[in-house]
Parts: C-alpha cells; sequence; structure tokens
C-alpha cells in the first residue's frame, strides 16, 4: 500500500473518531444520523483497501511473503539488470553495467554498489522494488522497500525469467522469450552439424597471474552455460573430468606447462589472453597457430541474463561459422 494512501485511512479513521466523540457529546438523540455517516466513512475506508489490494502482489520468498506493487515503476537491481530489460522494465539503479550489452541502454540509470552495501544512496533513488542478490542484505533494505533477495545464480535462467515474469506481471512474456531463446539455439545448433562444427570442444580460459591460466566451465558466465549446455559444444577431456563433471567446482587453474594437456580444438577467452602472445607453449598450439583462437568481451560474457546470453550465442555461433569458413577456403 503506497504512503499517501496509508495516510489518507488514518486521517479517516481519525476523523471518524472525532465526529463520534463532538455529535455523542452534543446530542445523543443524533446516533442515527452519526451512525450514517460512519457507515458511509467505513465503507469508503473499505473500497479504499480493496483498490489498494489491486495495487499490490504478493511474491513468495524462503524468508516469508513479500507484498510488492503490482506495476513496480522505481526498480533498483543487482546483477541480473538484463532479465529485465527483456520484460520492459527499465530499472532507476543497478550494479555496476561496464563493457555489458546493455551499457548504454541503462546510460541513463544510477550505479550502486553491490558487493559493499551502501544503503543510503539506494535510499536517494526512492526505489519501490529491489531485487538483491545478497540475502546478508534483506534486513537492510528492507527497510528502504519491498526487497526480493536471494542468490539469483543459483537459478537456473528459465526459471529466474518464469520468477521475474511474476513478480512483474509478465509470465507469458517471459515465457514466449524462453522459447524464443531455446528455438534459436536449437537453429545454431543445427548451423553447427551443418558445417562439421558439432563434434568440436571448446575450452574457456582466462590469463591470470604470470604462468597461471584459469579453466572455466559451464556455471562461471564466460560463455560456458552458452558453449556447453545450448549449443551442446563439448570440452576437452581433462576439462570435462576435471571441471565439468565434478559437482561444485566452476573452474580450475593450470600452469602453462600442462596447458597442451587440456587445449582442443578451439579456445575462447578475453582480450587479457593477448599477454600470452611470445609465449613459446602457447604459441605452439595447434589451436592458437590455425587462427581458432576466439577473443571475447570480458563485459559481455560476465553477466549470465537473458540480454546477455542472446548477444552471446551470437558471438559465438560469428566466431565458429567463420573459423569454419576461412578453413574451407
Amino acid at each position: 500500500m503506497s504512503k499517501h494512501k496509508r495516510k489518507s485511512i488514518v486521517a479517516a479513521a481519525v476523523l471518524s473518531v472525532m465526529l463520534l466523540t463532538a455529535c455523542g457529546a452534543a446530542n445523543k438523540g443524533a446516533a442515527p444520523e452519526i451512525g450514517t455517516k460512519v457507515t458511509e466513512q467505513a465503507t469508503s475506508e473499505t473500497t479504499e483497501e480493496a483498490t489498494a489490494s489491486k495495487d499490490t502482489r504478493v511474491i513468495k520468498m524462503e524468508y516469508g511473503d513479500v507484498e510488492i506493487p503490482a506495476n513496480p515503476k522505481r526498480v533498483v537491481v543487482a546483477f541480473f539488470q538484463g532479465d529485465l530489460l527483456a520484460l520492459g522494465i527499465h530499472p532507476v539503479g543497478t550494479s555496476f553495467n561496464d563493457d555489458a550489452v546493455f551499457e548504454q541502454e541503462l546510460g541513463d540509470v544510477t550505479v550502486v554498489d553491490a558487493f559493499e552495501l551502501n544503503p543510503e544512496a539506494i535510499m536517494e533513488l526512492d526505489p519501490d522494488l529491489i531485487i538483491w542478490n545478497n540475502t546478508d542484505h534483506y534486513d537492510t533494505l528492507s527497510k528502504i522497500a519491498p526487497t526480493l533477495a536471494r542468490n539469483y545464480y543459483d537459478m537456473e535462467v528459465k526459471d529466474r525469467l518464469a520468477f521475474f515474469g511474476e513478480v512483474f506481471g509478465e509470465p507469458q512474456k517471459a515465457e514466449q522469450i524462453m522459447a524464443d531463446f531455446e528455438n534459436k539455439a536449437e537453429e545454431s545448433k543445427k548451423q553447427l552439424s551443418e558445417k562439421g562444427l558439432a563434434d568440436k570442444n571448446v575450452i574457456l580460459l582466462e590469463n591470470q597471474t604470470k604462468g597461471v591460466l584459469r579453466v572455466f566451465g559451464d556455471d562461471y558466465g564466460r560463455g560456458g552455460e552458452i558453449i556447453y549446455k545450448y549449443l551442446g559444444l563439448q570440452a576437452p577431456e581433462r576439462v570435462q573430468k576435471e571441471v565439468l563433471d565434478q559437482q561444485g567446482v566452476d573452474y580450475i587453474d593450470i600452469s602453462y606447462e600442462t596447458l597442451k594437456d587440456y587445449v582442443g580444438d578451439y579456445i575462447f577467452s578475453d582480450e587479457r589472453i593477448a599477454e600470452m602472445k611470445g609465449v613459446e607453449v602457447w604459441e605452439s598450439l595447434k589451436a592458437v597457430k590455425e587462427g581458432r583462437l576466439v577473443q571475447n568481451s570480458s563485459g559481455m560474457f560476465w553477466f549470465s541474463d537473458i540480454t546477455s546470453m542472446n548477444a552471446q550465442m551470437d558471438f559465438v555461433m560469428d566466431s565458429l561459422l567463420k573459423t569454419a569458413e576461412g578453413q574451407s577456403r
């Protein structure tokens, strides 16, 4: 219920009490007339409460039911702003958008720190709904506005979109967005098969400190969810055994010396992989020598919302198809 409605209900209640007291003291015989006024007032309040209930919806969370506006207008969201954009929701505050595919689209929003909580900065945005990824911050944020806090990274994209569809009253739109994405993935798999790429394997690498490279699986961004889950491409054997097949393992670190044991047909990495140029073991890799190294934007592949995943799929497909065309010439 909005603040101005709560105030009007309280004011009406106070006025009713004043009327009863004043009229009762002046003339007890006027009770029927006073009763009529009170009944009218009660009816007015009941109508207003009924209207208010239509303006909210209840979302069930692990910590209890949360009453939120039926049509939130000022939303603050951490990390999954791309999901909201796909549903037509333009937030007033988000976590960082650097190098994301929606960076320009969200150029007018205030960036808030999603790691070190600054409640004053969020309060200044006057939100009517907060969507947050850290449940430890719930008690503080819920004092500012209705807050839906949970680890959204633990949710499959399909489930997360369905949840946001419920939150924003767009369940059918959320379902259609996911259906379109899955159809796009199936069509992309057919293209890979037609080009002889469906049986190729891919490693996701990230340059760390000198002498160390990080290998990612399918649950930690970097394109793994797109490449392994939706496009059905395989990981090299050791990556499969040591990362994807291991419960709770999102990545491993490997040394330059063991690199050849992990790398297969294709390498996907971010801009920092350019620092490997001139490293002998790196330059000797067949995938590097034959142009099957794909460098992507770290910002695009850091996010795992549906807007970013659509862009990631386009990038992966374009990169793979280009290499296939180049090798066929």
